[in-house]
């Protein structure tokens, strides 16, 4: 594998791991990095670094490809016909001193014929002629491609009568822009000189603006004429066979699997959204979560009044107060009844005001969130479970919160403003009655004095009435004004009820909205990291060749329109 690619592949694999097990991607995210190719000609030997140029002849059945590997060798390496047995195995013809490391797994040993050489003019190529490409057998063609990763340099061969609609050609235009390609129509001297014309026009179709095309014979010896073309063949070859030749067409090869790569982590990048998906997502969530709360509050109405209910004392308002009170005080006072403490109050609240239909509308808020994730395109899983992680523990952090609301409401109910009067008039009981008396035991001593001296008569019944309807109406009025003045619990309940319920829900509401907003977070982070992996592959793919190979190689743009 190309120094380049490796390091790339193990960080985009490490990604991937990461946001799998988050389940910002998918199993499909996952096999896109997977099919990026790993496999390389440097794969087959054991000193990548000085390794041959890997040559194959590829194509049909029938076109010629062992013919010219034994007019490569200058001797009969394969036996050539429709059957013969290099249409079921991988025949290298390789100089003596190459040494091949372990082929890998997917490269099948007993189907591998290596043929050892000295000849000098071949020391730095590895010759491959490889299965029919067209077979019927499936066996056969596999083979054939699992080669083509190793391969720099694809000698594609044709004959005269197949070049126009050959499967093999339909299989391998896949992988154009992977290698270096020279065109071979073999068996020239069987058809006409304009059919090799027509076949660069096609290939210049399939996207080779200048296709290295040779035209060769198969008889033997090779006819001495312009329709056989080998020497151009060999002498391609030998002008790529350099290492700035090997590395030019090694890096076609890294090109494309970076291409693969960079489109596995675009691809990758999609269900992480952009600022404009969750902003919509934000809204969406924000709208339907307020939509909950209100729903919820509209819902337990009802209940909360039933709660404030154990409250009420009996009567219902200042008037109606003031009649029993003048017609017998009937009632105790409310502020008398035990009804703030802790077993009255929690007794009041368990399982009324957050039931199943409660915790159901939480639960449609949240789908309702996965759904609007899913049309926005954005992976649903880490959004759905960072807000569940909050929607199971709304129901305890609103009833806490409701608690907390009660209580306050119940310790100090009424307004501002009764409490200050309230204040007052609990004062004025005790100073108007004191001064009452006061002035009646001013009054008695100074009667007592001037009836002492005989100036006037003792005090009398009359006296006695009128003091005591003075204390008694001193301590009334103040009295009177405070059981007016003092709050419903029935209503102060109420209100601490609601209070304690909004603010709850309010908490939950941010809570599920904080959710959202965690995993929003979690995949821009995600998405940074993939825009920087994904700015180091485009940066190894921009590096310039060592040679110019153009004339070899189709654009990648065109190669995937195809």
């Amino acid at each position: 594998m190309p120094d380049a690619l490796a390091p790339l592949l193990s960080r985009a694999a490490t990604w991937f791991d990461r946001a799998a097990a988050a389940g910002w991607i998918d199993a499909a995210n996952r096999a896109r990095l997977d099919a990026v190719e790993h496999a390389t000609p440097a794969d087959l030997f054991h000193e990548p670094g000085s390794r041959p140029l890997v040559v194959a002849f590829f194509g049909g059945t029938g076109v010629g490809k062992s013919s010219l590997l034994n007019r490569v060798a200058g001797q009969a390496l394969a036996r050539t016909g429709v059957e013969r047995p290099t249409s079921r195995e991988v025949t290298v013809y390789l100089h003596e001193a190459v040494r091949l490391a372990e082929l890998p797994t997917h490269l099948p040993v007993e189907r591998t014929q290596v043929v050892r050489h000295s000849a000098a003019r071949w020391r730095d190529v590895a010759w491959l002629d490889a299965p029919d490409v067209d077979s019927v057998e499936q066996d056969n063609r596999a083979l054939a491609l699992a080669w083509l990763a190793h391969v720099d340099l694809v000698c594609y061969v044709v004959s005269p009568e197949r070049y126009r609609d050959d499967a093999g050609w339909r299989v391998l235009r896949r992988r154009q822009h992977r290698h270096g390609w020279l065109f071979v129509m073999n068996r020239s001297d069987e058809g006409d000189p304009t059919q090799a014309d027509d076949f660069a026009r096609i290939l210049r179709e399939a996207g080779f603006e200048r296709p290295a095309l040779v035209s060769t014979c198969c008889v033997e010896p090779a006819p001495d004429s312009a329709r056989d073309e080998f020497n151009r063949l060999v002498e391609t070859v030998d002008a790529l066979r350099s290492a700035r030749g090997v590395e030019a067409l090694e890096r076609v090869g890294l090109r494309a699997r970076l291409a693969d790569l960079h489109a596995a982590l675009r691809a990758a990048m999609l269900p992480l959204g952009g600022d404009a998906d969750w902003q919509r997502l934000d809204i969406a969530a924000a709208r339907a979560a307020g939509q909950a709360v209100e729903t919820i509050l509209a819902g337990t109405e009802y209940a909360l009044r039933g709660v404030a209910a154990r409250f009420a004392t009996g009567d219902s308002g200042p008037l109606a107060r003031l009649s029993k009170t003048i017609g017998g005080l009937r009632t105790a006072a409310p502020a008398d009844a035990p009804t703030g403490h802790p077993a009255v109050v929690d007794a009041a609240l368990v399982g009324e005001l957050w039931d199943d239909w409660s915790q159901a509308k939480v639960a449609a808020c949240a789908d309702a969130i996965e759904i609007e994730t899913r049309k926005l395109g954005l992976a649903a899983a880490p959004v759905r479970r960072a807000i569940e992680q909050h929607a199971g523990r709304v129901g305890d952090e609103v009833r806490s919160a409701v608690h907390d609301g009660l209580r306050a409401a119940l310790a100090r109910p009424g307004t501002a403003l009764t409490r200050g009067l309230r204040r007052v008039t609990g004062f004025l009981m005790a100073f108007l009655p004191a001064l009452a008396l006061l002035w009646v035991a001013y009054a008695a001593v100074r009667g007592f004095y001037a009836a002492a001296h005989g100036g006037a008569a003792f005090l009398g019944g009359a006296f006695a009435v009128h003091s005591v309807l003075l204390v008694v109406i001193a301590w009334a009025v103040p009295w009177l004004t405070d059981r007016l003045l003092r709050p419903s619990l029935e209503a102060a309940a109420l209100r601490g009820l609601r209070g304690g319920l909004r603010v709850g829900l309010d908490g939950a509401r941010d809570a599920l909205l904080a959710g959202v907003a965690g995993a929003r977070a979690e995949a821009a982070e995600l998405r940074r990291e993939c825009e920087r992996l994904a700015a180091d592959v485009s940066a190894a793919r921009e590096a310039p060749p060592a040679l110019d190979v153009a004339p070899f190689v189709a654009p990648a743009s065109t190669a995937a329109a195809h």
